[in-house]
């Protein structure tokens, strides 16, 4: 039976006028809608960031600062989990924009497969693993106890996040954006609710002669019981949103079984991708640990670390519109290198980085004449808000570049060039933003603000070398 699109198929109607509109119709509306739906879910994944950064400032600066450690634990697991997922939307998006639904599907379910393998490896890993961040990040006393605790609950949490994150790549690789919206934000917004809950609890209910809660106080910790019930969900959910299907995609048994040519065509495109992502993250994690060493006179060291993770929540909300451009831009340039539209998919990542810069010049404006407001809504703490609100009003000013860099690097992933940007992020991360945060904020003892300048120094060189790779149009020439 031939894999080719069979356009007259009412089975396949719907994945034929997807797969029309994102071959042949408006570029710049078609990166709109297909952005949309990833933004909104983006933006209320950021809620959760915010929200949860904004409970912790109600209890104490132990409680934002395992707040943060979590976050960058988590991140971590996702991505590991884009070894898999980079790579999933890269094949699917070819085969769809050749119009191969049957071998799309194939490659979606054994994908499925794979990073659920990944999934109960990075619980348990992260499980173990919990006592060597506390120790990396110096934390002691009760600080340390209450991020070991909310460290290893949290890990159970990510069961299912392959699953989920998988099949959302699957899913926006087909041009489906919806339902990847629907699933992760139900995610997110469940994530709030029950956070919430479990903080402050439930109550009263009945008892024996005396009212009890529903759900009892948990503090700190009921924060990390929220994110662990909604991924548990959100996981469930993907596998309902799957078994039902979505033109062409659909979750089949008899395709949840090792496929050794795909998982080499995965492990061949994800591999770089995979390292490019471990690199970033080991990056990121020494460059907390510098944070953690960065001495301020009269400043509480708690504070000071509070002071970046709050700045760095609430600059994630320029990673919004990022995300979702550039998911936009991989699908758009992936399904048209698979439909040899070589033309479109050059224009599709340009299109997309234009569109992105203006939210990026709002955030930009917001973020300089607001830093004082927002750090007084995110923490109480005087010193907090003293220390940040200075460094965030020098990291307004690299919101373009940053855009720049993560639309473009997703655009060059979607076209299954993963090695470049890999080689950049070794260079960025290890040449520019670990020695210079060392160097601005420990050595010269510039506080926040200089170990903040390794960072701008890392953004600027990996916009300028992802503008650089794209325009050379090298990736044009690349095969899936």
């Amino acid at each position: 039976m031939s894999t080719r699109l069979q356009e007259s198929s009412p089975v396949r109607s719907i994945a034929a006028d997807r797969r029309e509109r994102i071959l042949n119709g408006n570029l710049r509306q078609q990166v709109i809608l297909l952005a949309m739906p990833t933004l909104l879910q983006q933006f209320l994944t950021f809620c959760v960031g915010m929200f949860d950064t904004w409970l912790s400032g109600r209890i104490d600066t132990a409680a934002t600062t395992s707040i943060g450690v979590s976050a960058y634990v988590g991140w971590l697991a996702g991505l590991l989990v884009s070894t898999v997922s980079i790579g999933t939307t890269a094949m699917v998006s070819r085969h769809c924009g050749a119009g191969e639904p049957i071998q799309a599907n194939k490659v979606m379910n054994v994908s499925l497969l794979v990073a659920q393998l990944f999934g109960f490896l990075m619980s348990s890993s992260l499980y173990l693993l919990a006592p060597f961040f506390v120790w990396s990040f110096r934390l002691q006393g009760h600080t340390a106890e209450v991020a070991l605790n909310y460290l290893r609950l949290d890990a159970i949490g990510h069961l299912l996040t392959g699953v989920t994150l998988v099949g959302a790549a699957a899913l926006r690789g087909s041009g489906d954006m919806k339902r990847p919206m629907a699933v992760l934000g139900a995610i997110s917004i469940l994530n709030m609710l029950l956070s919430v809950s479990f903080v402050y609890g439930v109550g009263p209910g009945l008892g024996i002669g005396v009212p009890v809660p529903i759900v009892p106080a948990m503090g700190v910790y009921g924060i990390a019981a929220g994110t662990v019930s909604a991924r548990l969900i959100g996981g469930i959910l993907m596998l309902s949103v799957l078994c039902v299907g979505s033109d062409p995609l659909k979750l089949c048994l008899h395709l949840l079984k090792p496929d050794f040519q795909i998982i080499r065509r995965l492990a061949s495109l994800g591999s770089y991708a995979g390292l490019d992502s471990l690199i970033h993250w080991c990056g990121q994690f020494m460059f907390l640990m510098i944070i953690k060493r960065v001495v301020v006179p009269g400043v509480d060291d708690d504070a000071l670390f509070a002071a970046h993770i709050v700045g760095i929540q609430v600059e994630a909300i320029t990673f919004l519109p990022a995300m979702a451009w550039g998911q936009a831009a991989a699908t758009l340039i992936g399904q048209s290198l698979g439909a040899k539209k070589l033309k479109r998919a050059y224009k599709a990542g340009l299109e997309a980085t234009m569109q992105c810069c203006i939210p990026a010049i709002v955030m930009t404006v917001v973020f300089f004449f607001g830093a004082d407001v927002i750090y007084r809504i995110m923490h109480t703490d005087a010193q907090v808000i003293q220390v940040g609100v200075p460094a965030f009003r020098a990291m307004a000013w690299f919101q373009v570049p940053l855009v720049t860099f993560l639309v473009l690097r997703s655009g060059l992933q979607g076209a299954g060039d993963t090695r470049f940007p890999m080689i950049t992020t070794i260079f960025g991360n290890f040449m520019l933003r670990l020695p210079g945060a060392w160097f601005f904020g420990i050595y010269l003892n510039l506080g926040l603000m200089g170990a903040w300048c390794g960072m701008f120094m890392d953004i600027v060189f990996r916009a300028c070398m992802m503008s650089w790779r794209y325009l050379s149009r090298t990736w044009l020439r690349i095969k899936v």
